[in-house]
């Protein structure tokens, strides 16, 4: 399976946003440096979030972004079936309307990536950002030794 970027750049910036003192929103810029992600790519996720409800931002002097969810119950799987969709890496191995397929009878094939299917639910699904954050180290945690990025 392979995530595009901005399932990768919206996981880190939840990351840094958990890991995060919850007392006070994070601006962009802010969030940009500890994910290490370029802060016109988080312009473009973070609404995203946003619409979903899994951040709340604030406008103003002191605004940005705080989680708007518990991390406890914040899954991965949520995150990125939001910015990937569907998770089958087959389109015959998808639950929800298939792909016909002519070799569909008696194929093993489609068990073996149905089976790839329920794997990578089952990881994403068991896998919270409370989770995440917990065994997080390095620049996570000390996140004031990391340049500005962009």
């Amino acid at each position: 399976m392979w995530v595009n970027k901005s399932t990768d750049y919206a996981t880190r910036a939840l990351l840094a946003l958990t890991i995060a003192d919850r007392s006070e929103p994070i601006s962009l810029g802010e969030l940009a440096r500890r994910a290490q992600v370029a802060p016109s790519m988080l312009e473009q996720v973070m609404p995203v979030l946003r619409r979903d409800g899994i951040v709340r931002s604030t406008r103003g002097r002191y605004g940005g972004y705080e989680l708007n969810n518990d991390p406890e119950t914040l899954t991965m799987e949520r995150v990125v079936r939001l910015f990937e969709g569907q998770l089958a890496p087959i389109g015959c191995a998808t639950r929800v309307n298939p792909e016909p397929c002519p070799m569909d009878d008696g194929c093993t094939l489609r068990d073996v990536w149905a089976d790839v299917r329920d794997l990578v639910l089952e990881r994403l699904g068991a896998t919270t950002f409370a989770d995440l954050a917990r065994d997080a180290g390095g620049p996570w945690r000390d996140h004031r030794t990391l340049p500005m990025f962009g």
